[in-house]
C-alpha cells in the first residue's frame, strides 16, 4: 500500500530549494539559477524505513515554494494540508539560521505539530563542513533534525527526504 503525503520545501530565495528537489527526484543538478515563481510541484515515490525497521512506500507530493514571504496569504494557502516541511538555508550566508528559523516558525503557525527537517545547504562551497553553521539551535527550538546538504554533490539529499518522511510516518501526520 502506498501512502501519499504533501511536503513543503521552504526557505529564502536562492538557498537551493529547487536544486535539492531536482537532485532527489530527477537525479540532476544545474548551476543555472531560475527563481521559482509561486510553486512547483513534483511527485516522487520512495521506500521509507519505519520505526519497526520495515519499509513503507510513500508517494511524496513535493511543493517547492518560492522564497518570498511578502505574499503571506498565498504562502499560507501553499502550506495548508502539508504533512511536514523541509526548511532550507544557504550555509554561506551569515543570516542562514535566522532565516531558517523564521520560515520554520511560519510553517508551524499554519501547520502546528507537523515535523520539520532543516537542510543546511551548499556545504560544498565551504572549505570544510566543520565551518558550516551548527543546526542545533534550530533543532532545539523546533525539534526535527538538521543535515548538512549539497544539491551540487548530492551529499545527504536522499537522507534529508527520508528523515522527514520517516518522521511524518512516525507521528501519523
Amino acid at each position: 500500500m502506498t501512502i501519499s503525503k504533501k511536503i513543503c520545501i521552504v526557505g529564502a530565495f536562492a538557498v537551493g530549494k529547487s536544486s535539492l528537489v531536482r537532485r532527489y527526484v530527477l537525479k540532476e543538478f544545474t548551476e543555472d539559477y531560475q527563481a521559482t515563481l509561486g510553486v512547483n510541484v513534483y511527485k516522487y515515490v520512495d521506500q521509507v524505513e519505519t520505526l519497526d525497521g520495515g519499509l513503507e512506500t510513500v508517494s511524496q507530493i513535493l511543493w517547492d515554494i518560492e522564497g518570498s514571504q511578502q505574499k503571506v496569504e498565498l504562502l499560507n494557502t501553499y502550506l495548508r494540508g502539508a504533512a511536514g516541511a523541509l526548511v532550507v538555508g544557504d550555509v554561506t550566508r551569515p543570516d542562514a539560521l535566522e532565516s531558517m528559523a523564521a520560515h520554520a516558525e511560519h510553517f508551524l503557525k499554519v501547520q502546528p505539530g507537523r515535523p520539520v527537517v532543516f537542510a543546511l545547504n551548499k556545504v560544498d562551497l565551504l572549505d570544510s563542513v566543520e565551518s558550516a553553521p551548527d543546526g542545533r539551535v534550530l533543532t532545539d527550538q523546533f525539534g526535527g533534525r538538521a543535515l548538512h546538504t549539497s544539491a551540487a554533490t548530492g551529499a545527504a539529499v536522499p537522507e534529508l527526504f527520508h528523515v522527514l518522511a520517516s518522521r511524518i510516518l512516525e507521528i501519523g501526520a
